[in-house]
């Protein structure tokens, strides 16, 4: 036999699964929590649906749908033509997570927020960002319509 380890350490203990500290977010809860904010947007519940994602992202800053959950808060404010909290937003979302999957819809509401807002030069100087960074793409394409309205409007 081999002489029992240094100090008061357990010899070879199974792992016990009720001793194991929680993780840090409860997988299942997460989910529901970005779920139920998901749904509330869904249903045009926008005011209830900023509150809860807003929670999620202070409960769950570091979940992997943390992104989304920024991208979806910045969308119930665009909704709901609260422009300037939803222009912070995505562009938090930018400044946080530049290589998420929503950064490409992210820079086109950064767009559409600056047109909402009247600040065509801005505007103008982030779709056609747009088109540089996603040619081809959905996005590209909405920016392309959004620049075209920019200039029968004469803003450009």
């Amino acid at each position: 036999t081999t002489p029992p380890p240094p100090g008061n350490a357990p010899v070879a203990a199974a792992p016990q699964t009720d001793v194991v500290p929680p993780p840090v977010a409860n997988p299942a809860d997460e989910k529901s929590a970005y779920d139920q904010a998901f749904n509330a947007l869904k249903d045009g519940r926008y005011a209830e649906s900023a509150r809860r994602f807003q929670t999620f992202i202070d409960q769950y800053p570091r979940s992997e749908l943390t992104p989304n959950a920024y991208y979806w808060l910045g969308e119930s404010y665009y909704v709901t033509q609260n422009y300037p909290i939803s222009l912070n937003t995505f562009q938090k979302l930018l400044a946080q997570y530049p290589s998420s999957q929503k950064a490409p819809d992210a820079w086109l509401k950064v767009g559409y927020c600056q047109y909402e807002m009247k600040q065509w030069d801005q505007a103008e100087a982030t779709l056609n960002q747009v088109l540089q960074k996603y040619p081809n793409t959905t996005v590209a394409n909405l920016a392309q319509g959004r620049l075209r309205a920019l200039k029968l409007e004469g803003r450009h």
